[in-house]
């Protein structure tokens, strides 16, 4: 087996704010047969990451929205608000 690229890992790239990438990943519920041949449905889960580059800075977000702006507020700590996309600014209402 090979190594696990980044979209399994962390899931499916959504934006970049300044160097922070925002990732989700959207596990869907599924129904599946067990030994005894009974249905077990198992649920389905839904996170956000923030990476920069393969090192994950924080985890466990539940919606992409959330993740976002807590990268904004880190990279409003560190005075590096210039190297942030004006169209992702505009987008997810950060100011």
């Amino acid at each position: 087996m090979g190594t696990k690229t980044k979209a399994t890992r962390g899931g499916n790239y959504v934006c970049k704010v300044g160097y922070l990438d925002i990732r989700h990943r959207i596990n869907q519920p599924k129904q599946e047969k067990n030994r005894k041949n009974e249905k077990v449905t198992t649920k389905g889960s839904v996170e956000a990451s923030i990476y920069h580059g393969r090192e994950l800075v924080k985890g466990g977000f539940n919606d992409h929205t959330k993740a976002i702006e807590y990268a904004w507020g880190e990279i409003k700590k560190s005075k590096l608000t210039h190297i942030v996309s004006k169209s992702i600014i505009d987008k997810y209402n950060l100011s």
